[in-house]
């Protein structure tokens, strides 16, 4: 197990790709936070989670003040950070074109996708300095790389994340820090659902993706938990693209004849 005993950090992990990465860390053996809003929709889960080793943290990433907290707390119960997972974003609204858009919706994408991912980082680097090592990884999209028309905030706020990450790998390097992104394309998830149940729509993302299908949660925990873990100990600065091919079978107005071997 690769994380055994480490102490991991992931933000809006109670469900979709939050979720994933919870049960891995918890499967590779690591004490896992979770901080979200709402608890894991889970039978039997409590305030530890229903795992002994996942704790719920009802924590806004959104709000500047609550990541600094959040980190003293786990710094209080395990007395180190190993692994920091930024997954948190603002998913409520991500339609609109720049006219479309009003401020509120405009802030709420900052304050949470980029300002969270800021604060919390903030938050543990002095630990994992002090400990001479850990493992950031952040939550992009391919939205962030190949803007999707009418979510001028939401493709912002994600491209301001792969920036964001290779600054920090610059930075902090030097203490055994690495820092690297996920960019997931669609996926099986809660804000996928509106999507997947039209069915024109889906059979257009399939379509348009080269391996014919939508991806699932546990594929993009796979990524994240090998960015975080030794398996990737000289990667920084990095963006992983986990979208099934569909970013690179956009440079073609459509797929070509599929290979039918020798």
């Amino acid at each position: 197990m690769r994380f055994k005993d480490k102490v991991v950090i992931i933000t809006a992990g109670s469900s979709g790709i939050g979720r994933a990465c919870v049960e891995r860390m918890l499967q590779e053996g690591a004490f896992v936070h979770n901080l979200d809003l709402v608890r894991p929709a889970l039978e039997g889960v409590n305030a530890r989670g229903e795992d002994e080793r996942e704790f719920w943290m009802e924590a806004d990433i959104g709000d500047g003040k609550v990541p600094a907290r959040a980190a003293q707390q786990v710094l209080s119960s395990h007395g180190r950070i190993d692994v920091l997972i930024n997954n948190a974003a603002y998913t409520a609204h991500r339609g609109g074109a720049l006219l479309q858009t009003d401020e509120g919706e405009w802030q709420k994408q900052l304050d949470v996708t980029v300002s969270g991912t800021f604060s919390m980082s903030k938050a543990c680097l002095p630990v994992m300095i002090e400990q001479r090592g850990g493992s950031i990884v952040n939550m992009g999209s391919i939205g962030g790389l190949l803007p999707f028309a009418n979510t001028v905030a939401y493709c912002t706020a994600k491209a301001a994340i792969m920036q964001l990450t290779r600054s920090v790998a610059i930075d902090y390097g030097q203490h055994g820090i690495r820092c690297n992104a996920v960019c997931p394309g669609a996926i099986d998830t809660p804000t996928f659902q509106s999507i997947k149940a039209n069915p024109y729509e889906l059979a257009d993302r399939e379509a348009r993706t080269a391996l014919g299908r939508i991806g699932r949660p546990e594929e993009i925990a796979s990524a994240v938990a090998f960015l975080a873990s030794t398996d990737a100990s000289y990667i920084t600065g990095a963006t992983l693209v986990v979208d099934g091919g569909w970013s690179v079978t956009q440079w073609s107005d459509r797929l070509g004849p599929r290979a039918e071997g020798y």
